[in-house]
Parts: structure tokens; sequence; C-alpha cells
């Protein structure tokens, strides 16, 4: 409860996008909520870069480091698979919407290189591989999008819609959509 009104709280004052809420035990009192500040310079390998792609899209990039004086990323595009670019290429003239820490452990951090370089070439799919689907792989070893849900869960609910129709077409319609959004939550792993 705390740690949504913290959210919330951030989110207000116009800090969702850089702020991380992180809960930090404090004995018997309970939990004290430390809120930790993210941005560009505090970013760590595995550490997940978000930007806006689209009116109802975001790009999501694995943050891999320094190179040359550049920062680099990894990133699942579409029409190229997954490679390693500069954050200002992948950002493609967009700015960062939010960041997401890693989700494992430091051993668990150094892995992220050797993972993403397994994957490299590896075709953009928009509903079973696309970016989110690697940056989450990566990040948190669950290959999930969360656009893609949402994105089904429209599909089956406006199919539902459609069936109440009186119009043939409309229904067969209907049942294509649904299909469309089991398919969809099926993909994900």
């Amino acid at each position: 409860m705390t740690k949504n009104l913290l959210r919330e709280f951030a989110k207000r004052n116009n800090n969702a996008l850089k702020t991380v809420v992180n809960p930090c035990p404090t004995g018997s009192s309970g939990a004290i909520f430390k809120i930790k500040e993210m941005n560009i310079n505090t970013l760590k390998v595995g550490d997940l870069i978000v930007r806006q792609k689209g009116p109802f899209s975001t790009h999501f990039m694995v943050y891999v480091g320094m190179q040359n004086g550049l920062r680099m990323v990894a990133e699942n595009q579409s029409g190229i698979g997954v490679r390693f670019t500069t954050l200002k290429n992948a950002l493609s003239g967009n700015s960062i919407k939010r960041f997401e820490r890693f989700g494992g452990s430091d051993k668990q951090r150094r892995l992220v290189i050797p993972r993403i370089k397994k994957l490299l070439g590896k075709s953009y799919d928009l509903v079973v591989f696309n970016c989110e689907h690697f940056a989450r792989w990566i990040a948190n070893g669950k290959v999930e999008s969360r656009q893609v849900k949402v994105a089904s869960n429209i599909a089956i609910a406006g199919g539902i819609a459609m069936l109440a129709s009186n119009n043939g077409a409309i229904k067969t319609l209907g049942v294509f959509s649904i299909l469309s959004g089991i398919a969809g939550h099926s993909s994900q792993r």
C-alpha cells in the first residue's frame, strides 16, 4: 500500500520517470521505503531504458555500458533484429520515458552481455519476440510483453462484443478477434 502511494506521489510530482522505489525494512516498526533516483548517469548494465515509440506503444532497450565515450544499448529492432547500438541511435530522436532496474543479482548482471551476444541477429516478431520480450528476458528471465497482453485483452473484449451482432460477417470477425487475442496471450512464456 505504502509503495503504491509513493509511486502515485512520484507520478503526480513528475518524478515517476526517474524514480525507483525499493523497500528498506527497519526492524519492528515496519517497513520504511527509500526512494532512489534513477537517471542516465546511474544506469548499470542490464537496466532497461524505455522510450515512447508511438501514441500507444513504447520501445525497450537494455543498457550495456559505455564504449569509446558513447552510451551503448542492446535492442530488438523491427526489420533488423537483436543488435548493439548507441543510445542516441536507439532513441531515434525520442526522449526517454522511464528507466527500469535490472531484476537480478550482481552475478546475474555479469551474464547480461553474454546472453545478449547469444541473441544477436535473432529476428524481431511483434507478437512473439518484440523489443519488450527481449528486454524483459534479459532483465528478469521472462519472455513477456505487457503491450502484447494489453492488445490481446482488447482483441478478446472486442471480439466478444462483435459476437453480439446480428451481422454474420461481424460475428465471424469477432471469432477471429478472440482467437487472435488468445494467440497473443499464449505467445507469452
